[in-house]
């Protein structure tokens, strides 16, 4: 299958979390919501493909197609049909299309930072994550040395989150193998130009969008037009906040998710 997921269960009858990655990350990036969300959920971490654990072969990249992916690979890998599902950045652009797509299936939506939310797709040949990736691929060989070096460290995180400083070492090691490891990078990136979020989500599943007030990944106003969001989603901002949300806030996270989850039980 082109898309991969652990399970982290306590308990068989929970019901389903779907939690998707961003461009040039893994599934391992949400390690630290895991206490936070093993009481309420099943939890089912994902890979992109030509991400993590997953292969890359020739299958369509686009957020759309991708959302397709996942409901395949979530029934065929774990006979799971139903599910709430988080995403960040372009994850959750794709947790967007998961809702909009298959309504049956998808019982809530926490996007984080999202991308796709814009008028006109990007047009640039090269993401903006270009150096970061660039960083990685070299400061993998050397990851403990490059972790106590800050302006090596600013240089990878700065923009993502304004806590670089704070960021643990496993959490550092993590993304920057993900990111120099990512072979679905540049096809990924080449799959969602020109393209946005033009899709229609029933009112019927809740919809939260969050976004960090300091955002230099997708700032405001260019990349958050709250006219290109479902029209029922709820939008919220947080105060001192960067683009990887779950990084800055792990707690506050974890509660938006059940928040939005169980807004209607």
């Amino acid at each position: 299958m082109p898309v991969t997921s652990e399970v982290f269960s306590r308990k068989p009858d929970l019901p389903a979390l779907v939690l998707v990655h961003g461009l040039g990350s893994a599934g391992n990036i949400w390690k630290t919501l895991h206490a936070g969300l093993e009481d309420s959920f099943t939890i089912y971490p994902v890979d992109l493909p030509g991400h993590g654990s997953a292969p890359l072969h020739d299958e369509p990249l686009d957020p759309r197609s991708l959302a397709h992916s996942i409901v395949t690979a979530m029934e065929k890998d774990h006979g799971v049909r139903e599910f709430h599902v988080a995403g960040n950045s372009l994850g959750g652009w794709i947790a967007l299309e998961l809702a909009a797509q298959f309504p049956d299936r998808v019982k809530s939506v926490t996007a984080l930072a999202p991308a796709g939310l814009w008028h006109e797709g990007p047009t640039q040949k090269l993401p903006p994550s270009l150096l970061a990736r660039i960083l990685a691929k070299i400061s993998q060989y050397f990851l403990r040395l490059a972790y106590h070096l800050p302006p090596l460290k600013a240089l990878g995180y700065k923009k993502i989150t304004h806590l670089w400083r704070e960021l643990s070492f496993e959490s550092c090691k993590d993304s920057v193998i993900a990111m120099a490891r990512s072979i679905g990078y540049m096809p990924m990136w080449k799959a969602i130009r020109f393209k946005k979020f033009d899709s229609t989500i029933s009112e019927e599943i809740p919809v939260s969008i969050v976004f960090g007030d300091y955002d230099l990944t997708l700032p405001h106003p260019r990349a958050q037009e709250r006219e290109v969001a479902p029209r029922h989603s709820k939008w919220i901002v947080v105060d001192n906040c960067a683009h990887v949300i779950m990084w800055n806030y792990p707690a506050l996270t974890v509660d938006f998710i059940k928040r939005t989850a169980f807004s209607r039980a």
